[in-house]
């Protein structure tokens, strides 16, 4: 299983995802961090790790679909 957090808007829809749940990380003297805009919700989640090998981008999305949140 791989970690996920999906990304969704104020309405429920699908707009992003991040491979873990860290939001941030740090190498060294550099560091990166994620962040959305206000109203958007963060799921964490945990999907099949044959999900990374789907190469099309449509299929994809909507294998991420099923793991939406229902609201």
């Amino acid at each position: 299983m791989s970690k996920l957090t999906l990304v969704t808007d104020a309405r429920g829809d699908l707009i992003g995802a991040v491979m873990g749940h860290s939001l941030r990380s740090k190498h060294g003297d550099l560091e990166a961090q994620v962040s959305f805009a206000e109203g958007h919700r963060l799921h964490k989640i945990e999907v099949e790790d044959e999900l990374a090998e789907i190469a099309d981008a449509a299929a994809f999305h909507k294998r991420l679909l099923r793991h939406v949140p229902k609201s």
